[in-house]
């Protein structure tokens, strides 16, 4: 008992010293204010954290709501890691292999990242692992009806926090698998447990018809409640709205490869090496529990579950994977532990070096982790609140990270009650557009944000928050600090100082090393450099975006988004003739977007315009270096060298750019070069 308090009170304490001190990016606004409000997060729901979260919230009145979540997740994780050691010592494993492994997992970089802000996934493994812990207690009566039912109760339970607890399920299956009668009689005790458990999803529909702020599909029907549970929005079995790749043999053994590399990478390679060691070895270290089971967790938990869900492999996808690589990671420790009880076993002094090495590799990426000191989403957040006029109405057209802050400064923190925000999508928040909104087709979806908006917007109150400009037809959308204005066309809109001023840089000592983070710090620059574009400051815009871009390093929204806004203020400037100012926005156009051929071929233009013909061709090759069928780039070429007289090179770019699809006019001045 003492050592397992000892073991919770080190890792609690070191939460706390890492734990964020408000809202971080990701989903923590948004779980913060459905504890707040008692409301319905996004699919499916997560009725047991919110039920926890509001509890736990509303016992600890110490600091912002926010906090006191964030500090829940640590005692969660501290909680895991001492059922997980105690799982052990049931199983028969020695202190050192006991102690030794719950101290690597509980340092990896992703355990150490979620028990610092406010997410679903520490519970999730506390859930894990509890059923871990009474497959450990129960031992011989695993069977029983009481302890069955117990593995049932708990099961259901976490379901209704996080449905990949589900993919366990084979994993307690194996332990059982040798006393198959025992095992059928012991099954329908298990479901009752489980259908007490999972009866927790009530929570959801009575919530909805509350009409809470936050109340994603509204599960007040079978169908809205089908399609909560089901996460049909994501489509079920992705685990993002872009949808799964392709199915074929060479991604879904990249997916499997995928898995275990991030397993890898969380332990590091020592610790790994000790994993597979204690797989090999798994008789040899007398842990009382069938390897199979082990293998199964891993397995299922890890490989086949990106196999059968496949994501994207893109930067925001692999970001945003992180997290699912812990409930694997959790059966990979056991192995761990085997191959610790293993080397202790021959050899104690061995054991103990061995262990205090792997567990002192770890201290580095854990420590990187902490999130003290980070106040990027809440100075964002604040910041938008702070440019909105007494009862303004904001639009938001997408992005997280601005609802979900906003949902925690407004729904917990109790700011700005004057402002209304809805969301143009209709899912995060209600919005004015109507109840079947979401079933209109995608046109219609259009005709009625116009129908609704415009009037908003002719009032005066409406203010956006978004990338595009051009949302609103009839409409200009001028930057606004962090948002956008729209105004007539004739009406021109002089952005006042005080918008600027409510632009700080948000506080963030660690943001480069998480992809959220670096996409949100990025748009503080982007925002920056579009008041700067819109008020003709050219130089000070470009500066700008080109932080924008170093900011984000790979966000998804950033190179798109610069390289638009970039090629409108070249276009801009060759209309006035300003080649100096044109060639600037190229340039870091074609830095902003590294791939396409474009920005580079237009830069070869200005370059051409400016009389610079010799950088001007250099412009040209290097844009269709970077993209040879780029049809643009090709007539771009071939109309410098018909100004320069170079008729066979001529006829020749001409030609290239008649293969390509759509070439219009290509192939008639491919002959007409030729013929001169």
């Amino acid at each position: 008992m003492l050592e397992s308090s000892v073991l919770f009170g080190i890792f609690f304490l070191l939460g706390v010293a890492q734990v964020a001190p408000s809202v971080t990016t990701g989903d923590s606004g948004e779980f913060t204010a459905v504890a707040t409000t008692l409301g319905v997060a996004h699919a499916p729901g997560y009725p047991l954290y919110t039920l926890l979260a509001k509890t736990f919230a509303t016992l600890m009145p110490l600091g912002s709501w926010a906090y006191r979540t964030n500090l829940l997740s640590s005692i969660l994780g501290a909680l895991a890691l001492t059922l997980l050691a105690d799982a052990l010592r049931r199983w028969g494993a020695g202190r050192v292999a006991c102690l030794g492994a719950v101290a690597v997992l509980g340092l990896t970089p992703q355990w150490r990242e979620q028990c610092a802000v406010t997410e679903v996934f520490t519970l999730h493994l506390l859930c894990a692992t509890g059923l871990l812990w009474l497959v450990a207690t129960a031992g011989e009566r695993l069977l029983d009806p009481g302890p069955a039912a117990s593995l049932g109760l708990l099961l259901g339970l976490g379901l209704g926090n996080h449905q990949t607890l589900v993919l366990i399920v084979p994993a307690l299956m194996v332990c059982a698998l040798d006393r198959p009668r025992r095992l059928m009689k012991a099954l329908p005790a298990a479901v009752a447990g489980a259908m007490c458990g999972i009866s927790i999803h009530l929570f959801l529909p009575l919530r909805a018809f509350k009409s809470p702020p936050l109340d994603w599909d509204h599960a007040v029907t079978f169908a809205a409640m089908r399609r909560l549970l089901t996460r049909q929005d994501y489509g079920s079995l992705s685990l993002t709205v872009e949808g799964g790749s392709a199915w074929n043999a060479d991604l879904v053994a990249a997916q499997a490869w995928r898995s275990l590399r991030a397993m890898e990478y969380q332990f590091g390679g020592l610790a790994a090496l000790i994993g597979l060691f204690g797989a090999a070895t798994w008789k040899r270290s007398g842990l009382r529990l069938s390897a199979a089971s082990v293998w199964t967790w891993v397995i299922v938990a890890g490989p086949i579950f990106l196999m059968i869900g496949r994501p994207p492999f893109d930067v925001q996808t692999s970001s945003a994977l992180e997290r699912f690589h812990l409930l694997p990671l959790i059966g990979m420790t056991l192995f761990f532990a085997a191959g610790l009880e293993t080397i202790v076993r021959y050899n104690v002094l061995l054991g103990h070096a061995v262990t205090a090495v792997a567990v002192a590799a770890m201290i580095p990426g854990a420590w990187n982790q902490s999130r003290r000191g980070d106040f990027l989403a809440h100075d964002y957040g604040r910041a938008i609140l702070r440019e909105l006029p007494p009862r303004a109405i904001l639009a938001i057209d997408g992005g997280d990270d601005t609802f979900y802050s906003l949902a925690f400064l407004t729904l917990s923190q109790g700011l700005r009650p004057d402002v209304a925000y809805f969301d143009r999508g209709a899912v995060v928040f209600r919005g004015p557009y109507g109840a079947d909104f979401r079933s209109l087709p995608k046109q219609s979806k259009e005709f009625r944000r116009r129908a609704v908006e415009m009037p908003l917007a002719e009032s005066g109150a409406l203010w956006y928050s978004a990338l595009s400009a051009d949302l609103l037809p009839g409409m200009i959308l001028s930057p606004a600090g962090y948002l956008r204005r729209p105004h007539p066309p004739a009406v021109p809109f002089h952005e006042q100082a005080g918008y600027v001023e409510t632009m700080v840089s948000p506080r963030s000592p660690t943001f480069e090393r998480r992809y959220r983070d670096r996409a949100l710090n990025a748009f503080a620059a982007f925002s920056r450099g579009a008041s700067a574009l819109s008020a003709n400051d050219e130089t000070v815009g470009v500066s700008w975006m080109e932080v924008a871009v170093d900011r984000g390093g790979g966000a998804l929204w950033v190179s798109p988004a610069v390289s638009y806004a970039l090629a409108v203020t070249g276009y801009q400037a060759i209309l006035k003739h300003d080649w100096i100012g044109a060639e600037r926005a190229y340039r870091a156009q074609a830095y902003s977007d590294p791939i396409r051929a474009e920005p580079l071929a237009d830069l070869g233009v200005v370059l051409q315009s400016a009389g610079r013909p010799a950088l001007a061709e250099e412009s040209f090759r290097d844009a269709l270096r970077r993209d040879p069928r780029s049809l643009h780039a090709w007539e771009a070429w071939g109309t410098f060298l018909w100004a320069q007289s170079r008729w066979a090179e001529c006829a020749q770019a001409y030609e290239s750019a008649a293969d390509l699809p759509n070439a219009g006019q290509a192939a008639h001045w491919a002959a007409r070069a030729r013929a001169r």
